[in-house]
């Protein structure tokens, strides 16, 4: 199969649908939004794309060149070239006749075209295509519906609102599938209302929603009780969360019984890190539905999260031993309980803390050979080499003499691969050779087999070796790395794969060569360009890493998985340079794009503690040592800003 390569440009299609499955017509108020395309994008050779589309068609996939034109159409859209777009998305449909995303992008554009009778005649036979038995009126309150979900999309709110009250008078209420359809249009009108602040008329949707939905009779406090919650839970779910609150307290003083407010509000306060408010109505909803596995994991998450290790455990072992079912043996109830506060520590990066109740469970069961590989891994991530390979060997003795059938050879394997990372990372290079390649050859092909495989020959000095296992696995396709980006040449990927592996042993010299080499390769492979401006900031030159950041941003300015990466990098290296106010714009995009980006949410702390903000700064660098409290410098930081702003009430220490 031939790769088609098309210029920067073209990932504008992954702004906004990141593959062609089905289309899912769901509201998408909290979608990140992307900065607009410049003249420069916009003034490319379109013709010439669409050319180069049509040459590679005889030796490409048609479901390929369609993507090809799909994600022509959109960057086309974006640049506001709208009857060029719908000639794109026109070419992709005759080649993947299929495929309905067409129909729906074509209807988007008839929408920014304020063509909107055309855009409802699309929805519409869509629609009458997908079931035949659908009346008349119920397809057209499907097409209304489809046309607000479009123009929430599109900004235009008010128009939005009067397509969903139109919507709701044609969908039929005497029949299931009817009344099913009619919810959901007063949903999407309730969140449309919050989207435009209009919270009494907001309310108003979701009480009529309600009735629609519930079978059984509500009292009326019970069903404002649920209007309110509704636009409480929207609102934290779009981390609106002080506007969400008073919403979800009403809900609950309306209907002190309503199990599903309280988790809510628990996460609401969880997302402000009120970890003792959170908990309490974590523990309210599970005295109304105490078997709520998830809120018990979100209970355990909170107590950890504010240092309190011991109660998880005991809350973990209450969990574990309802009073409905056979009492277990004590041993076993405490390894039970012990195994679940190890995988959340580790969940949550508290490493050395998860080191400790591993311990604990290995003591209780000493013959689980499983549990110790779980160990193993926790201590090589800690470099504690010695202690990993004496717990790994001992889970490999165990695993070996119990032949148990196929799980047993999964555990083999993952064993085999921990132990030789661990000895690897200790400097015993030719012992984790021999039992990596003993474990190659006994298993079937296993990509993560052949990274550290490959990791350890490059240690050794064996690059060839190395080199040839890494481009076998890559041409068999199943390859899954992130890193190794969307689509490039397997020579590239190789390079790149390559260049990773040597940042793995920290060897960064030759890192940069192969990122170099990855980028000769394909010019327009950005994480390329991304991985070079990491390196080069890495190496102290953020002069040189700013313009392969701002390259990788060219080629993909609107790649959801990418591009929060892209924008936190070039605010590091800005920040190195001194220039904090390019960088906090730089940050702040990186963390609106993705809220869990801890170097994003860190550097931006960093930068407002250099402009004496320290109590901006606090809330960026606690979400950073939540999600990950070993990250470099971030609990320092943290200390520092919070020893420069007055403690409030609901501070927590860090863990000790």
């Amino acid at each position: 199969m031939r790769r088609f390569a098309l210029p920067l440009t073209l990932v504008l299609a992954l702004s906004a649908v990141p593959s062609l499955a089905k289309p899912q017509l769901k509201l998408k108020l909290a979608f990140p939004q992307f900065p607009p395309p410049t003249e420069a994008e916009c003034a490319q050779d379109w013709a010439g794309m669409k050319q180069k589309l049509e040459d590679e068609l005889a030796q490409t996939p048609k479901h390929e060149i369609a993507g090809g034109y799909y994600a022509l159409g959109q960057a086309l859209e974006s640049c506001q070239k709208f009857d060029e777009a719908i000639a794109a998305f026109e070419r992709g449909k005759r080649l993947q006749t299929w495929h309905a995303q067409y129909q729906f992008d074509i209807a988007r554009v008839r929408v920014r075209q304020q063509k909107l009778t055309q855009a409802l005649n699309i929805y519409r036979q869509f629609h009458q295509s997908e079931s035949e038995t659908r009346s008349a009126k119920e397809i057209d309150a499907l097409a209304y519906n489809s046309l607000g979900e479009t123009l929430v999309l599109v900004g235009e709110l008010e128009r939005a609102i009067a397509t969903f009250n139109y919507a709701t008078r044609l969908a039929p209420k005497n029949t299931k599938i009817g009344q099913n359809l009619n919810a959901k249009i007063w949903t999407n009108l309730g969140q449309t209302h919050i989207k435009a602040q209009q919270f009494e008329l907001a309310l108003r949707a979701f009480r009529q929603m309600i009735q629609v939905e519930e079978a059984t009779a509500l009292t009326p406090e019970q069903l404002n009780a649920r209007a309110h919650f509704h636009v409480g839970h929207f609102l934290t779910k779009v981390n609106a969360v002080k506007q969400g609150l008073p919403f979800l307290k009403t809900a609950i003083a309306l209907d002190p019984q309503y199990s599903d407010a309280y988790l809510v509000l628990g996460q609401n306060y969880a997302q402000q890190r009120r970890w003792d408010a959170a908990i309490a109505n974590y523990t309210q909803q599970i005295k109304l539905s105490p078997d709520n596995t998830f809120t018990h994991t979100l209970i355990g998450d909170a107590l950890i999260r504010k240092g309190d290790f011991e109660a998880a455990f005991f809350h973990y072992r209450t969990f574990l031993s309802p009073d409905s079912a056979p009492a277990k043996p004590k041993s076993e109830l405490d390894a039970d309980a012990y195994m679940w506060l190890a995988k959340a520590l580790k969940k949550l990066n508290r490493l050395e803390s998860a080191v400790n109740v591993y311990q604990q469970v290995a003591t209780l069961k000493p013959k689980d050979a499983l549990v110790l590989n779980e160990l193993g891994v926790v201590l090589t991530k800690l470099e504690r080499w010695e202690e990993a390979i004496a717990v790994l060997k001992r889970a490999q003795t165990l695993i070996n003499s119990d032949q148990s059938g196929e799980s047993t050879v999964f555990g083999a394997e993952a064993i085999s691969h921990n132990l030789g990372d661990a000895l690897a990372g200790s400097g015993q290079v030719e012992e984790a050779l021999k039992i990596l390649r003993q474990s190659t050859q006994n298993s079937t092909d296993s990509p993560l087999m052949a990274i550290t495989l490959s990791k350890v020959l490059l240690q050794a000095g064996q690059k060839q070796e190395a080199r040839q296992i890494l481009q076998t696995a890559l041409k068999k396709g199943n390859f899954p790395l992130a890193f190794v980006g969307i689509d490039t040449t397997v020579e590239a990927k190789l390079e790149m794969l390559l260049g990773q592996l040597y940042f793995d042993l920290k060897q960064y010299d030759l890192a940069l060569r192969h990122y170099q080499q990855a980028v000769q390769l394909d010019p327009d492979f950005a994480v390329g360009h991304y991985a070079l401006g990491n390196i080069l900031r890495r190496q102290g030159k953020p002069d040189q890493a700013i313009p392969a950041y701002e390259k990788a941003l060219t080629l993909q300015p609107r790649n959801i998985f990418f591009t929060s990466q892209y924008y936190s990098g070039r605010g590091l290296a800005l920040l190195a340079q001194g220039k904090v106010d390019a960088a906090i714009a730089d940050l702040e995009r990186a963390a609106q794009l993705n809220p869990s980006n801890v170097e994003a949410l860190h550097g931006l702390g960093k930068a407002l503690l250099q402009q004496n903000k320290a109590s901006a700064a606090i809330p960026y660098l606690e979400t950073a040592y939540d999600l990950n409290p070993r990250h470099p410098q971030v609990a320092e930081d943290l200390q520092i800003a919070q020893e420069k702003t007055p403690s409030s009430p609901d501070s927590t220490e860090l863990d000790k």
